[in-house]
């Protein structure tokens, strides 16, 4: 059966991934950005849930090149998700030349010592095949990626390459524009075991405000999307 990673930007989005029967969860914050560690609150709460949370660590958002403070930040996160008994971390690090930053990556590995998945960090390196083969000789137990294209519908040949290469050795798990019209399309052509997606639908959220000059909104994981996702794999 394809597994499905529920990106989830709250602890809402978290129960609706567990209700929606998503078998993972990828907790962060700040999805306008692509997503950064989520507080040390919400991951507390996430973990309780019966369903495997791999946690961020991403200090901003913008490139994935980081200084030796914003290292030192994350190193500090992954001890707190270590202590805390958190099942995984999701991370990527790259040189200023585009390449994978294997010391520090190394570094981040060691420190945490259980699975790991590398993000869409590789996305941005020249060669994502190249990039797919060093990750997993580092020991990543998986790769997110769009295959370097702005989706997964435009990378689906190099998504399709680095499975076919690779899938012995590291997962490759498509995500960026995963839905439930195309999330079959994407296994079938990939022959991918797991898929990522945020399922997400935006909620009203005016509770409290009495200015009508405000309008506001929040994006959750939607249970109704992830079941709809799920009923689409049926059979592959």
């Amino acid at each position: 059966m394809i597994k499905i990673e529920v990106a989830c930007n709250s602890y809402a989005s978290c129960l609706n991934a567990a209700k929606g029967g998503a078998d993972r969860i990828e907790l962060f914050e700040n999805l306008q950005d692509g997503g950064c560690t989520p507080s040390a609150g919400t991951i507390r709460k996430a973990i309780t849930l019966d369903i495997p949370v791999y946690v961020m660590i991403r200090p901003r958002g913008g490139d994935f090149v980081y200084s030796k403070d914003e290292i030192d930040i994350m190193m500090s996160d992954i001890e707190f998700c270590k202590i805390m008994g958190v099942k995984g971390i999701v991370f990527g690090c790259l040189k200023n030349s585009g390449e994978i930053d294997t010391d520090i990556c190394k570094k981040m590995l060691k420190l945490w010592d259980g699975p790991a998945t590398f993000h869409r960090a590789i996305d941005r390196t020249a060669d994502v095949i190249q990039s797919a083969k060093l990750i997993a000789d580092l020991g990543f137990e998986r790769i997110l990626s769009s295959g370097g294209a702005e989706n997964v519908v435009k990378g689906i040949q190099n998504l399709k390459r680095m499975n076919s290469q690779l899938s012995s050795l590291i997962s490759i798990m498509p995500g960026a524009g995963v839905t439930r019209e195309n999330a079959a399309m994407v296994v079938r052509e990939t022959g991918v075991t797991e898929l990522h997606s945020t399922c997400k639908e935006s909620v009203q959220s005016n509770n409290g405000c009495v200015n009508e000059n405000f309008n506001d909104f929040v994006n959750h994981s939607s249970e109704k999307e992830i079941k709809l996702l799920r009923e689409s794999l049926i059979g592959l």
